[in-house]
C-alpha cells in the first residue's frame, strides 16, 4: 500500500507497530575559530579564548533548584507532550568545565533527550545540536560540529541540548541493514521532520521553567544527518531558532540513501561476491589524482575545485594487461569512474547529485571499497542503503528485498520518491519565512567528502538563488567548502576552524561572516580535535585535562565562490599570508538529473489511533 505522490486529500495507512531497533551514523567534527581578516596583519595560528562572541548578554541564574524541574508539568506543550524523567546538578572539574543542571527526559511517543542548563554561568542561549546517520541515541557534545575554539559553547554560555530522533539504536554505528524501527509509522514521522521541532518546544519550555525567561537566541547545529535536521527545521518551522549552522546535509535523503549509496555499494563487486578494486590502490590512486589536481597556490597538495580536475583512471592503465600494485587494470578503472560518476539509470540518468570528488579517494576503504578479506556486507554504505530500501524507505517493510544493479533506474527511484521524500527530504529552496524572521544561515561541506558529494550543496545554493534571487540570499545565507576535508571532519585537508561563532556575531550584532581560519592539527586530547565533537551518540563533555592540539599550519576559507591564493612572501603554512579571490569563470551549479529542488512536496502527517497514518500536503 503506497500513497500516491500528488494529493490535497488524506490518505490512510495502516502499517503494524513493531519494536524498536536503529542504527546511528557517526557523525561529528572537531574546528578552530576565525580572527583572519583579508587585510589583516596579525598572524592567526591558534585558538581564540577571548570570548568575545555576539552580544554581551549577562548571566542569567536558575529561579528554581534543578530537582524542582521533576515537579513541573510539561504534559500540555502542543505536540510535544514531554515527561521530565531526572534531573540532577553536575558539579564543575575534572571533565566538566561548568556546573550545570542535566536533565533527560521524553517527548511523546518516546523521542529521548538530555539537556545540559549551567547553573552559574549561562547567557540566554541555547543550542540543538543535530544527530547522525539514522541517529536512535543521544550524545550532547561539549563541542557541536563547525565550532572548535568557540567560546560561549566551552564556558557554559550556552544551554544545550539533543534528542534521539525517537528511536533506539541497538545496532551499533553506520546504519544497519534491519532498520526495523522503521516499520511504525509514527517512528518514521519523527525521525523525518518532527522530532527536532518537538524537542525544541520541550526545551525552550524546560529552559523557561528553570530561568524564568525562554533563550533570548535560539541556535541549532548539526551535520551529516544533522545538517539534514537542520534545513527542516529552517524550512518548515521557520520560527524555531534564531539562525542555524548546516554541516554536510544528507538534505536529500531519498535519492541519497535508496540510490547514491546504495549504488555505490554494489560497484566494487563481481557477480560471485569477488573485490575488483583492492583497498591496497587507493593510495595509489590518491597520489596519482593529487599529482594531476593539486592546487599549488594552496601549498598543501590539496585540491581547491574537485568540480576543475580532469583526471582520466585510464592514466594508470597496467601496462600489458599485467596487474601490479602501482596500475590499474581495465575492470579496476571502470569501478573508478563510476564512484567519480555517482549513481546514473541505464539510459544515463543521473539519479543523485554528483558523484564522488577528486581527492576523497583515500577514504573509500570501508565505505564501499572493502577492506581486505572483507565483502560486501562488511561495506558502511551497504547497510545504510539496503536499510533505506527495505525497510526506512518504504512504509511496508521488504525484509527480503536484494541490491542488485537492477534497482538502479528512474523508475525505482520516482517510487521512493513518492514514497518517503515529503517526510524526509529537505530540500525546498524556499527560505523566504526563515529570512523574514531575521534567521541567518551558514551551510559547509568538505570538498573530499565521500559520504555525502559536496556537489549537492552548491546545487541547493543554486535553487535558492534562482527560487529567491541573489539578494535575498546574500542577505541571510553564506556556504564555506573546505578542501582536502572529508565527511564533517578528517581527511587530508585543515578540518579545526570555528563557524558557530561566526553565525552568533551575524545574528546577533549584524557582522557580516567572512574568512574562517581552518586549521590543520595533530596530537591533543579531549572533544577539541579532528573527529571528535558531534557524533551523535556517546557523551562527550569539555575536559580540564584535555590538552590542546598542535597546529600544524593555517588557511582562509572564503564564501563561496572565492578561492584563496600563497600572496607570494611570508610563511607559506600561515593563514595571513594567503589572499582571496574569485575565479574569471564562475561555475555553473545548475545540475540535470531525474529530481529537483522545489517547494510544495512536503507532506505533515498523525497518527489517530497508534495504528494508522493519515498525511496532507497542507501544514495543519
Amino acid at each position: 500500500m503506497s500513497p500516491g505522490h500528488a494529493h490535497s486529500s488524506k490518505r490512510t495507512r495502516i502499517v503494524l507497530l513493531v519494536a524498536v531497533v536503529v542504527a546511528a551514523l557517526v557523525t561529528g567534527l572537531a574546528l578552530l575559530p576565525d580572527t583572519f581578516s583579508a587585510d589583516a596583519d596579525a598572524r592567526v595560528t591558534k585558538v581564540s579564548t577571548d570570548g568575545d562572541v555576539g552580544k554581551n548578554l549577562p548571566v542569567t541564574k536558575p529561579e528554581i533548584s534543578c530537582a524542582d524541574l521533576l515537579q513541573k508539568d510539561f504534559g500540555t506543550l502542543d505536540d510535544a507532550a514531554t515527561s521530565v524523567a531526572s534531573a540532577t546538578v553536575v558539579a564543575k572539574g575534572g571533565a566538566n568545565a561548568y556546573e550545570y543542571c542535566d536533565v533527560k527526559g521524553t517527548v511523546a511517543p518516546q523521542i529521548q533527550f538530555e539537556q545540559r542548563l549551567p547553573t552559574q554561568t549561562y547567557r540566554q542561549r541555547y543550542l540543538q545540536e543535530g544527530c547522525g546517520g539514522y541517529c536512535g541515541m543521544v550524545g550532547v557534545s561539549a563541542q557541536p560540529a563547525a565550532s572548535t575554539g568557540c567560546a560561549p559553547v566551552t564556558d557554559g554560555s550556552f544551554a544545550l541540548g539533543q534528542d534521539n530522533q525517537g528511536h533506539v539504536s541497538t545496532s551499533g554505528t553506520g546504519g544497519g541493514s534491519a532498520e526495523v524501527w522503521a516499520t511504525n509509522p509514527q517512528l518514521k514521522v519523527d525521525f523525518g521532520y518532527r522530532s527536532e521541532h518537538a524537542f525544541a518546544t520541550a526545551a525552550k519550555a524546560i529552559t523557561k521553567a528553570f530561568y524564568g525567561a525562554e533563550p533570548t537566541y535560539s541556535y541549532y547545529d548539526g551535520c551529516s544527518d544533522g545538517g539534514r535536521e537542520t534545513l527542516m527545521e529552517v524550512q518548515r518551522y521557520p520560527g524555531d531558532f534564531s539562525a542555524a549552522l548546516v554541516g554536510a546535509p544528507a538534505f536529500n535523503q531519498t535519492a541519497l540513501n535508496a540510490m547514491q549509496e546504495a549504488y555505490l555499494s554494489t560497484i566494487d563487486f563481481r557477480a560471485d561476491g569477488s573485490t575488483i578494486l583492492p583497498a591496497s590502490k587507493l593510495s595509489t590512486l590518491h597520489e596519482a589524482v593529487i599529482a594531476k589536481c593539486a592546487d599549488p597556490k594552496l601549498n598543501n597538495d590539496l585540491i581547491q575545485d574537485p568540480a576543475t580536475c580532469a583526471f582520466d583512471p585510464a592514466s594508470l592503465k597496467c601496462a600489458d594487461s599485467k596487474d601490479s600494485s602501482s596500475c590499474l587494470t581495465a575492470e579496476q578503472a571502470d569501478v573508478v569512474r563510476k564512484a567519480y560518476a555517482g549513481v546514473t539509470a541505464p539510459d544515463g540518468t543521473h539519479l543523485y547529485t554528483g558523484g564522488q570528488p577528486y581527492g576523497s579517494e583515500a577514504a573509500w576503504e570501508g565505505l564501499f571499497v572493502p577492506k581486505a578479506g572483507q565483502g560486501q556486507s562488511s561495506v558502511q554504505l551497504y547497510g545504510i542503503g539496503l536499510g533505506f530500501l527495505r525497510w526506512v524507505g518504504k512504509w511496508e517493510a521488504d525484509p527480503t528485498l536484494k541490491l542488485d544493479g537492477a534497482l538502479f533506474t528512474v523508475d525505482t527511484f520516482k517510487a521512493y520518491q513518492r514514497d518517503v521524500s515529503g517526510i524526509y527530504d529537505a530540500t525546498d529552496p524556499d527560505l523566504t519565512k526563515f529570512h523574514e524572521a531575521g534567521g541567518r544561515l551558514i551551510q559547509w561541506h568538505g570538498l573530499t567528502d565521500p559520504n555525502i558529494p559536496p556537489t549537492g550543496t552548491r546545487v541547493y545554493r543554486q535553487a535558492m538563488i534562482d527560487t529567491m534571487g541573489q539578494d535575498k540570499v546574500d542577505d541571510f545565507y553564506r556556504l564555506y567548502l573546505f578542501p582536502g576535508v572529508n565527511h564533517c571532519g578528517g581527511g587530508d585537508g585543515p578540518d579545526s576552524f570555528d563557524l558557530l561563532g561566526k553565525l552568533i556575531d551575524w545574528r546577533e550584532t549584524g557582522k557580516v561572516p567572512g574568512a574562517v581560519i581552518a586549521s590543520k592539527t595533530s596530537g591533543g586530547t579531549g572533544p577539541g580535535g579532528p573527529a571528535g565533537g558531534q557524533l551523535g551518540g556517546g557523551d562527550t563533555k569539555a575536559s580540564a585535562s584535555s590538552s590542546a592540539p598542535t597546529v600544524e599550519y593555517t588557511r582562509p576559507v572564503h564564501p563561496y565562490p572565492q578561492l584563496v591564493a600563497y600572496d607570494g612572501s611570508g610563511d607559506k603554512k600561515d593563514a595571513a599570508n594567503y589572499r582571496a579571490y574569485t575565479p574569471d569563470k564562475l561555475p555553473d551549479d545548475h545540475y540535470k538529473w531525474a529530481g529537483s529542488f522545489t517547494s510544495g512536496y512536503q507532506e505533515w502527517c498523525d497518527t489517530q489511533d497508534g495504528r494508522s497514518m493519515s498525511c496532507t500536503r497542507h501544514k495543519p
